[in-house]
């Protein structure tokens, strides 16, 4: 190979979790879409901050806020690579994680500008039950809006067997 041949970057799959089991199934699809695809994993979860017109918000809640969000999340890629360890494979996708204060449809476009090399957003969605699922549906909604790669919505129900 010549030295100044550039070889491909390495793509991403961005998966968006808040941690449920709608999430968890579409983390478990993330990942086996990264192996099969020669992708790596950025496990992002978005955390919700009151603006700062709430001057009573306490600094420290929002430092526990942003920890409890770290050790979520490198909980979940734990579980991720356990997964992929369990399966014969010459692919093994790196598992990055990321926790950003805001809310989905303000953190997506800032992660992908900030990547180029995001090839595809991964979220788990769910039927709505009652009117507390209308924002869920927003934020679906906004991924699919505000994505500039394809966005992969994974139905609540487990269908994949480790």
């Amino acid at each position: 190979m010549d030295v100044n041949e550039r070889l491909p970057e390495k793509r991403t799959i961005l998966v968006l979790t808040d941690f449920s089991n709608c999430a968890k199934n579409a983390g478990d699809y993330g990942a086996l879409l990264a192996e099969n695809l020669n992708a790596d994993l950025l496990l992002c979860h978005s955390f919700f901050v009151p603006d700062s017109g709430f001057d009573t918000w306490p600094k420290d809640d929002y430092v526990q806020l942003q920890q409890r969000s770290k050790d979520r999340l490198e909980q979940e890629a734990a579980r991720l690579k356990k997964l992929l360890d369990n399966r014969s494979s010459d692919l093994w996708p790196s598992i990055e994680t990321l926790s950003a204060a805001g809310t989905i449809a303000e953190n997506v476009p800032a992660i992908m500008a900030e990547r180029p090399g995001i090839m595809m957003v991964v979220m788990g969605g769910y039927r709505a039950r009652n009117n507390d699922d209308f924002s869920f549906g927003t934020a679906i909604k906004d991924v699919l809006g505000q994505a500039k790669c394809p966005a992969v919505i994974v139905p609540e129900f487990e269908f994949i067997k480790p």
